[in-house]
């Protein structure tokens, strides 16, 4: 067996399980790593939070075709993904706009391993080995379980992080939105416990910018999109080897404005949600720098600061963070 699965003890997943909607959560580790081209001396690959569907597609996982076409988007949730996926697209699509409104970016950048964690209309990985390439692929994924043919082949790919304090906020509101129910608070405390799916955060992160010899990854992140979105546009494009106009650029920019992605259907995951979000709530829903300060309390600012530091003893790590 490829991977080792352990079931969680830890007192407030067991005591609110059943509240909160997190029954058939469980803790996974990769075993077979060798693969993964890590400077991290004597790197052993963490246990990350899923449901138990993941025994169910262990194999494909490992096995998935990986092509040297594909493109990919890789993040830790609610950390600019879906943002990043529709300039991803554009600019590998010769800036098509009326095609990219005409289709739902769940068509166009499928979610290959959403069914790891969730019951989905068609299987995940179906749906990607009947995408027609090339072909653009979101994950969650840790490195540690990425497919085997990824380290062969190593396709290009983008990984975009988040602060950590941000991260919690949106994905708490996405996780209600979906089928959470619990408090604010005990969804933070289980985050910094590594008990929300593809935990632990930090290790995430800090993986993902260790892997060497990886000229195929370029690193985003999401405080840069918004401080200096022209820029990073600039990079992504140097990275795909695509030049565009000022005028291109500048259509682009206003089309990845918050405002222009919360209102398009293509992108925001309100056209054919096959989960029902609660009253309210939306996919999308501030777009802000440092929102946290006004939903946290400073306890929970404070225990997340504290729980940073502790799983960041590297400076250079902890940097990645701020």
């Amino acid at each position: 067996m490829s991977f080792e699965y352990t079931e969680i003890t830890d007192p407030l997943y067991v005591d609110n399980k059943e509240q909160t909607g997190e029954d058939d959560y469980i803790m996974v580790r990769a075993k077979e790593c060798g693969d993964v081209p890590i400077s991290i001396p004597n790197w052993q690959p963490a246990a990350h939070c899923y449901t138990t569907r993941f025994h169910r597609h262990e194999k494909e996982l490992l096995e998935m075709e990986v092509f040297p076409d594909d493109v990919w988007v890789a993040s830790y949730p609610k950390s600019g993904t879906t943002w990043c996926q529709e300039m991803v697209w554009l600019i590998c699509n010769d800036l098509n706009f009326e095609a990219a409104r005409a289709e739902s970016l769940r068509t166009r950048f499928p979610f290959v391993d959403v069914s790891l964690i969730h019951d989905a209309q068609m299987n995940s990985f179906e749906r990607v080995r009947n995408t027609a390439r090339p072909r653009f692929i979101k994950t969650h994924l840790p490195v540690s379980m990425l497919p085997k043919q990824y380290w062969t082949v190593k396709p290009k790919t983008v990984y975009v992080k988040r602060n950590p304090k941000s991260v919690a906020v949106s994905y708490y509101h996405h996780s209600r939105g979906i089928f959470y129910r619990g408090t604010i608070d005990t969804f933070v405390r289980s985050f910094i416990r590594e008990h929300q799916f593809y935990s632990p955060y930090h290790a995430h992160v800090i993986e993902y910018h260790e892997l060497r010899d990886c000229s195929n990854i370029l690193h985003l992140a999401y405080e840069d999109m918004k401080r200096d979105l022209p820029a990073v546009v600039r990079k992504v494009c140097q990275f795909f080897g695509k030049s565009y106009s000022e005028p291109q650029l500048a259509e682009l920019c206003e089309h990845l404005s918050f405002r222009s992605m919360r209102e398009n259907k293509a992108c925001n995951y309100e056209d054919q949600s096959n989960v029902p979000r609660e009253a309210g709530e939306r996919f999308m829903r501030k777009g802000e720098l440092a929102s946290w300060k006004q939903e946290l309390t400073s306890e929970q600012i404070k225990m997340l600061d504290q729980w940073t530091v502790a799983n960041t003893p590297n400076i250079e790590h902890r940097k990645l963070f701020e």
